[in-house]
């Protein structure tokens, strides 16, 4: 058993450490055990009321992804074809490239007389023109509304900054913004107008548009109308988060161009020298349509070809981060 001279030597030697008065130093210990005592009581409701916040966040946040999924269209190469304006539909684009890759294929075995490419060329040209569709979408048509969208949130966070209402803010900008952005915005102003609820128009509008940045905009606006925060500071912080991001995004382009210059050579160069082995050497011929390893270099070669132009395309999307 401890004495009672035990704990007033410990509780002078507390009191000393803190340097605390005489008379303030009990209730906060007093304090600390009954808050000690209460947590370690209610440790389970505690827990349960954590286990519920988090629950309700996640539904949050699921409602949320949910909404925008309801409104947003499908991006498929049908989606793509419409929006660079091609005149022909995904029905006449598949069609036409079965068409092709049956005569790479015919070519394949006739000409070159290589069973391994037969086999792989129709499969490399249907996934090669599909994903060729993705690049130019990428690079004519998303990187404008991306470009747009960086512009009209940044006009946005000035205009807010003056006036505190985002309708009439978003109609202040239409004027200095091009298309097809523009049109998407007088869409916008359109329903409110009608009264129809904004934060439903605001998820509308993001989901037409492919554009990270409108989305998180929007996300940012909804939540700030939930919790009452805000909303001036949101749009303020998500365009200095867009100015960051595009000072990045040009120093990754400069320091990645030397090595798409290079990934370029390459693809040029090797196709060259096959062809000129092919037609100007009657022996390299014989080599690459008689023999099993010849077969198979012409193979491995186109297969390499696709490979390099596939990550060479995909610098865009990480230029877009």
């Amino acid at each position: 058993m401890i004495g009672f001279g035990s704990l007033t030597i410990a509780f002078n030697e507390i009191r000393s450490v803190l340097k605390m008065p005489e008379v303030l130093a009990p209730a906060v210990l007093m304090t600390a055990a009954v808050m000690s005592l209460y947590v370690h009581r209610n440790i389970d409701k505690f827990k349960r009321s954590l286990t519920r916040l988090k629950d309700i966040l996640e539904y949050k946040a699921t409602q949320r992804d949910s909404a925008f999924d309801r409104y947003r269209v499908s991006r498929d190469t049908a989606y793509k074809l419409k929006r660079l304006g091609t005149p022909i539909n995904y029905n006449a684009f598949l069609a036409g490239n079965v068409l092709i890759a049956l005569a790479l294929a015919l070519a394949s075995f006739l000409v070159l007389r290589n069973p391994h490419l037969t086999a792989i060329s129709p499969a490399l040209w249907m996934i090669f023109s599909h994903q060729m569709v993705d690049k130019l979408y990428r690079t004519r048509v998303k990187a404008r509304i991306d470009s747009q969208a960086q512009l009209v949130l940044q006009l946005l966070a000035e205009v807010y900054s003056v006036s505190d209402n985002l309708q009439q803010a978003v109609e202040r900008v239409i004027p200095s913004t091009a298309q097809p952005m523009r049109g998407e915005l007088e869409k916008l102003i359109l329903k409110t107008k009608t009264n129809e609820d904004l934060n439903r128009c605001l998820v509308e509008f993001a989901a037409n548009l492919d554009s990270r940045d409108i989305e998180t905009f929007v996300h940012g606006i909804i939540l700030a109308d939930e919790f009452g925060a805000d909303a001036k500071e949101v749009i303020v912080k998500n365009a200095e988060v867009i100015r960051d991001r595009m000072a990045l995004r040009d120093e990754l382009i400069n320091e990645t161009r030397g090595k798409k210059a290079v990934i370029g050579l390459f693809m040029v160069l090797l196709p060259v020298v096959f062809l000129w082995l092919f037609i100007g050497s009657g022996e390299a011929r014989e080599i690459f349509t008689g023999t099993l390893k010849g077969q198979l270099m012409v193979a491995v070669l186109a297969l390499v070809e696709y490979i390099c132009w596939y990550y060479d395309s995909r610098k865009g999307v990480a230029e877009e981060l």
